[in-house]
């Protein structure tokens, strides 16, 4: 989950990721509001960098606002990412597998307010649309999945993750994160995409176990010191 990390190996093998730079806690390397805003432009997310849900992200457009996020990330982890703001549609896929990683079909979320805030996602119930396929053509389905199983083997994902990903006006695609732990209940996106896809919430979660059990003894077959 750790959002410094997995840019920086998505970044160096060519993966497009949003430009972001990282502040560590007990490190002399923080960034003022305009240095940050130089760098990544005006409007920008604040994020602990080994958390989910968007608990203490922040979207903010001015220095005061920046040094409270800042100081309300910090207060999750020792490491934050400040990112620049992307235009674009939010589109996710669902993966599972091991060494032969599937792809589900792509589906899209459509915030109500102007980010994909936490209570976008869990307190109101109106605070995003989501939609299942997603309205894109058949090569930009393509192109996007094939982008999430690359993300989910640079990563050395096993089992099953979420790739969300940004769809931008120039037809650019860039990964916003990759969700190790997706939210798994019957509503959830992660089930939903599968199920859009042809397989169904008991047959996924058989699939999942299977993974895991094969994973396991791949593991426990090796020679231990």
């Amino acid at each position: 989950m750790d959002k410094d990390v997995t840019k920086r190996l998505l970044r160096d093998s060519g993966i497009g990721v949003a430009d972001f730079v990282t502040m560590r806690k007990n490190y002399n390397d923080d960034l003022s509001y305009e240095e940050a805003s130089e760098k990544l432009g005006p409007e920008l997310f604040i994020k602990p960098a080994n958390l989910g849900s968007s608990v203490g992200v922040s979207f903010v457009k001015n220095k005061e606002d920046y040094d409270i996020a800042v100081k309300e990330a910090f207060l999750y982890d020792p490491k934050v990412i400040v990112e620049e703001k992307l235009v674009g549609r939010e589109l996710e896929c669902a993966v599972m597998g091991n060494d032969y990683p599937l792809a589900s079909i792509i589906g899209e979320v459509i915030p109500k307010s102007e980010w994909y805030s936490f209570e976008s996602k869990y307190v109101d119930a109106d605070g995003a649309k989501c939609q299942i396929p997603a309205d894109v053509d058949d090569d930009t389905m393509k192109r996007l999945q094939d982008i999430a199983v690359t993300s989910y083997r640079l990563l050395e994902c096993t089992g099953l993750t979420r790739v969300d990903m940004f769809l931008l006006e120039d037809d650019r695609i860039v990964v916003n994160e990759v969700n190790n732990l997706p939210g798994f209940t019957a509503i959830s996106m992660y089930p939903q995409l599968w199920e859009a896809s042809g397989v169904g919430y008991t047959e996924l979660i058989s699939k999942l176990i299977g993974y895991a059990i094969e994973s396991h003894k791949e593991t426990s077959a090796l020679k231990n010191q």
